[in-house]
């Protein structure tokens, strides 16, 4: 850690230009806003998540228990 961090003593202006922190940006957005997905879309999806994780049951099952 340095010496500045450390010192109550020395006041923001004391601390050189190169070590401050920027303040961040305002006033603009750097993210878009998530755009909902269609009913459809998201009934799709958790579909193929129940069948892949169906699947996956299935695959380990036959290994405990296979022929």
């Amino acid at each position: 850690m340095s010496t500045i961090a450390l010192d109550p003593r020395l006041s923001a202006g004391a601390v050189p230009a190169d070590l401050r922190i920027p303040l961040p940006p305002r006033g603009r957005r750097l993210a878009q806003p998530a755009v909902r997905e269609p009913a459809w879309r998201e009934a799709m999806r958790w579909s193929l998540i129940g069948l892949t994780a169906s699947m996956a049951a299935g695959e380990v099952a036959l290994m405990l228990f296979g022929p």
